[in-house]
């Protein structure tokens, strides 16, 4: 019997996450928890951003697979998250709050909200994600594969992120 769904590795998550902790284990705790300037996010609250937002996702993908309706969307350029030349201000519920004070926090939270995902995706029907849809505030609406596939491409604009911050405190 033939199931109609994506393999969870089709949509990039584990290699896009294994890139950031690559980074993320080249640091020392000082150096991710120091913060260049008062208006820059340190290395660990730029991975507490990333828990933060996949949790949001998680909770956007849910209430779309219970009370969401069907609809159709097109395909968003959804890879040119990595651009970083237009900033973007995070919205106050994904900004970091301090929960997480070191490297090993932060990968735990990653760990956890990875896990949440997972388990809500796995067994899904293509056709279900791919017709179910919630906004995203510069793509518009987006069917729930691509929002999956997003929570990887936003992990890499932050992972860039990641590494000015470390370069300006080198």
């Amino acid at each position: 019997m033939e199931t109609n769904r994506k393999d969870d590795s089709m949509y990039g998550l584990d290699e896009k996450r294994q890139e950031v902790l690559n980074f993320v284990d080249t640091l020392s705790n000082e150096k991710a928890t120091t913060k260049p300037d008062q208006h820059t996010w340190s290395v660990v609250e730029v991975l507490e951003h990333l828990y933060l937002m996949e949790n949001v996702v998680i909770k956007q993908i849910e209430h779309a697979i219970k009370n969401g309706e069907v609809k159709e969307v097109g395909e968003k350029p959804i890879h040119k998250t990595t651009i970083r030349t237009q900033k973007v201000d995070a919205p106050e519920t994904v900004q970091p709050k301090g929960h997480f004070q070191t490297i090993e926090d932060a990968k735990q939270g990653l760990e956890q909200s990875r896990e949440a995902t997972l388990f809500l995706i796995h067994n899904k029907d293509q056709e279900l994600l791919q017709h179910r849809t919630f906004p995203h505030p510069l793509f518009g609406d987006m069917n729930l594969e691509q929002w999956i596939e997003f929570i990887g491409w936003h992990e890499l604009r932050h992972l860039e992120q990641m590494k000015e911050v470390h370069n300006q405190l080198a």
